[in-house]
């Protein structure tokens, strides 16, 4: 399959995504993981391989804080396009030996989480948002990442922006990859009100549907309670696949499995904080893609089969 298709082939039966890396790594006592893509990468192997052991079939590189504005509090801005590059690296190899061990594909997803304002500097210009989201991308791609994720925040240009310089890395890199998108809010634009967030979002969602994107989500970690009404929203906007980033136990993911409008369209269902948790929502995946097979299948001879009464004819 290639990577453009086990997007498409993954609607309305998603495939479970890893979650993240903090409390897995978190006896190296690092205090910026992606470092570890250079001076522990044994670790960060062992990671991937613990969330593939409890069945994520697409794993995420750890690039989280990757990029060259969330290096520069470590003094890396220079190194982003290596940081990422054996990021993917690393997923990449994990991916591949436990699918030639199992028989089953596995695909790595690189994120490109890309800052629209910092600290010290505020809102980022367009130039060094596109360059941030192009260095990442150079490195994702190059290191053999199947498909790319941009991580960016609602406003329209700088969402634009980062798109762009994804494509412009891929085409440094020689490769042409899936561009998936995952919005995050940000309140710096205008007061966190639910409707204020859910119809900025939509907006956003609206002006990615032209970009080519392959599958788009929200940051729900950025949402209280009740985001699939959002994503319901978002949905609307943004005719293609979607993907979902929620705890396993989560209420709204209920309602999006039970959605007929939502879970047809669904690729990419990941989140959590550890192996455990992918292992609940891998549980909770093929529970529910059982009770599909069972309404699917034709009845079995000794199966009651309840048979509507006819009218007697001349009667109303």
């Amino acid at each position: 399959m290639t990577a453009a298709g086990f997007i498409t082939a993954a609607r309305g039966a998603p495939l479970p995504v890893s979650g993240g890396l903090g409390d897995t790594l978190a006896g190296l006592g690092a205090s910026c993981l992606e470092v570890l893509n250079l001076e522990q990468p044994r670790a960060v192997r062992a990671a991937h391989m613990a969330y593939l052991a409890a069945g994520a079939r697409v794993l995420r590189t750890n690039t989280a804080a990757a990029s060259p504005e969330g290096l520069d509090r470590w003094r890396m801005h220079d190194e982003a396009f290596i940081v990422c590059y054996m990021a993917a690296e690393h997923a990449v190899e994990c991916a591949r030996a436990a699918a030639a061990e199992t028989g089953i594909d596995r695909r790595v997803l690189g994120v490109a989480r890309v800052e629209s304002r910092v600290r010290q500097l505020g809102f980022l210009s367009l130039d060094r948002v596109e360059a941030a989201a192009r260095t990442m991308a150079a490195g994702l791609a190059g290191g053999g990442a199947d498909a790319i994720v941009v991580e960016i925040n609602q406003d329209h240009a700088r969402l634009a922006a980062a798109i762009d310089g994804v494509r412009r890395g891929m085409a440094d890199a020689g490769r042409s990859l899936p561009v998936l998108l995952t919005l995050r809010y940000d309140p710096m634009f205008a007061p966190p009100h639910r409707d204020r967030v859910t119809d900025d979002l939509a907006r956003a969602a609206a002006a990615a549907a032209g970009l080519g994107i392959a599958a788009l989500g929200i940051a729900n970690a950025d949402l209280a309670d009740g985001w699939a009404a959002t994503l319901r929203a978002v949905a609307r906007a943004y005719p293609g696949a979607l993907q979902v980033e929620t705890s396993p136990a989560s209420s709204d993911l209920t309602e999006v499995l039970d959605d007929p409008f939502l879970a047809p369209r669904l690729a990419l269902v990941g989140g959590g904080a550890s192996p455990n948790d992918t292992a609940r929502l891998c549980a909770r995946l093929a529970s529910r893609q059982g009770r599909q097979d069972d309404s699917a299948r034709p009845p079995a001879a000794n199966d009651r089969i309840a048979v509507p009464a006819r009218r007697p004819k001349g009667r109303s």
